[in-house]
C-alpha cells in the first residue's frame, strides 16, 4: 500500500480527533471535513453510510468510524493505522493529565477535586439517566388493548 496513502490516513484521523473535544459525536464533523471535503475520499453519502453503520454496532462511534474509513482508503494496514490516530490523542493526553495530577495530588485544592469528581459524575449519570426515561415515556405509550403507540 502507498505509504504516502497511510501518512493522509494518520494525518487525517489523529487531526480529527485531537481537536475533537467531548468525543465521537462532536468530531464526526471534523472527520467529515478530512475525509470528504479535504481528502475527497468518500461522497458525502458514503460517509453518511459509514456513520450509520457506526452507530449500529456496540462501542464508541468515532474509533469505528475511523477503523472504517481507514479499512476502504487503505485495507488491513488502514483500519490498523486510523484506530491508533484515533486513540492516541486520547492517551496523550491522559498520560499527560495523570501525570500532572500526580505531581500535584498532595496539594488539598487538588485532593478536594479529585475527591468531588465521583459525586459529580455520579448525578451527571443519574440525571441523564431520568432525562432519557421522561424522553423514552413520552415517545411511547402503550394503550389500553397492549400495543404499543410510538409517537
Amino acid at each position: 500500500m502507498n505509504a504516502q496513502t497511510q501518512l493522509n490516513i494518520f494525518i487525517a484521523m489523529f487531526r480529527a480527533n485531537i481537536l475533537g473535544y467531548g468525543g465521537g459525536p462532536p468530531t464526526i464533523p471534523l472527520v467529515h471535513k478530512e475525509v470528504v471535503d479535504k481528502y475527497k475520499w468518500m461522497s458525502d453519502e458514503e460517509f453518511s453510510d459509514a456513520v450509520a453503520l457506526g452507530n449500529t454496532l456496540p462501542g464508541p462511534i468515532i474509533t469505528k468510524l475511523c477503523g472504517y474509513i481507514g479499512y476502504q482508503i487503505g485495507g488491513t494496514l488502514g483500519l490498523i493505522n486510523a484506530i491508533i490516530a484515533a486513540i492516541m490523542p486520547t492517551a496523550i493526553l491522559t498520560i499527560i493529565l495523570v501525570g500532572t495530577l500526580s505531581s500535584f495530588r498532595d496539594i488539598p485544592f487538588v485532593q478536594g477535586m479529585t475527591y468531588a469528581i465521583a459525586p459529580v459524575v455520579g448525578v451527571l449519570l443519574i440525571i441523564m439517566t431520568y432525562n432519557f426515561l421522561k424522553q423514552s415515556n413520552k415517545k411511547s405509550r402503550v394503550s389500553r388493548n397492549g400495543t404499543l403507540n410510538i409517537h
